[in-house]
């Protein structure tokens, strides 16, 4: 007999008679629930009241949640990719945590979560109006609308993620300061469209010559060759 733990319960199937079975984990009372919940949305509030990343900290993918491990390799990123990125799950909130490093310094964090019940994101209440994730190197500056896709551009080219799909004025300043050529790559979503728009217009009013990059997918969901491939065809003369 073969006797398979999933995430629902326990599957058994018997070579011998070919029967099966299936057995669900036991659902815990509403009570139960609604204490669970109360001492996760507890915890979750202690941590966007303070800036520092949540503890602990589990650094090693092979350790995480099979769900928390697979939302990043869906993304392209390896154990490796991950553990270089710094990101790490955080057992207490159940969350993935990316840190926000800017001129090396760790200025941010933003945990995903995987509960439906819950918030996609937890964040810091802090104000991250001018604050941006910097990764790689490069002759361009590849403006990203997420983290992910910051690390991931930041493979081949010099990355840096706005956050979001506003480019706030102290962020331009900062881009014309770095006097290179801007590639504007946001989800290709009505609001990362939009925003890719509104941000050429204030980069070409501050005199920063930039591009708009056009992709049907997230620059995360791309290998990095693809990555490679469309950023020198949207940069090209």
């Amino acid at each position: 007999m073969v006797v398979k733990h999933g995430a629902n319960g326990w599957d058994a199937y018997c070579w011998r008679c070919s029967d099966d079975g299936f057995v669900p984990h036991p659902q815990p009372s509403m009570a139960e629930r609604l204490a669970r919940l109360k001492q996760v949305r507890q915890a979750e509030q202690e941590a966007e009241a303070d800036p520092r990343p949540p503890m602990p900290a589990e650094f090693d993918p092979a350790r995480w949640p099979l769900q928390a491990r697979v939302w990043l390799y869906k993304a392209g990123f390896t154990n490796d990719t991950i553990r270089g990125a710094g990101l790490y799950h955080c057992s207490r909130l159940d969350r993935v945590v990316l840190p926000v490093i800017r001129d090396g310094r760790l200025c941010y964090w933003q945990a995903r979560g995987f509960d439906p019940e819950r918030p996609k994101y937890l964040n810091p209440k802090i104000d991250k109006t001018n604050l941006t994730a910097d990764y790689g190197q490069g002759d361009t500056l590849v403006i990203t609308e997420d983290v992910l896709s910051a690390i991931r551009v930041g493979e081949v080219a010099e990355a840096r993620s706005i956050l979001g799909t506003a480019l706030s004025d102290g962020v331009a300043a900062s881009i014309c300061a770095a006097d290179k050529p801007v590639a504007i790559w946001l989800d290709p979503d009505a609001a990362g469209r939009r925003g890719a728009t509104k941000a050429k217009r204030k980069l070409d009013l501050i005199g920063v010559r930039s591009v708009i990059v056009k992709s049907g997918r997230d620059p995360k969901l791309y290998s990095k060759e693809e990555i490679c491939s469309i950023l020198s065809a949207s940069c090209s003369p």
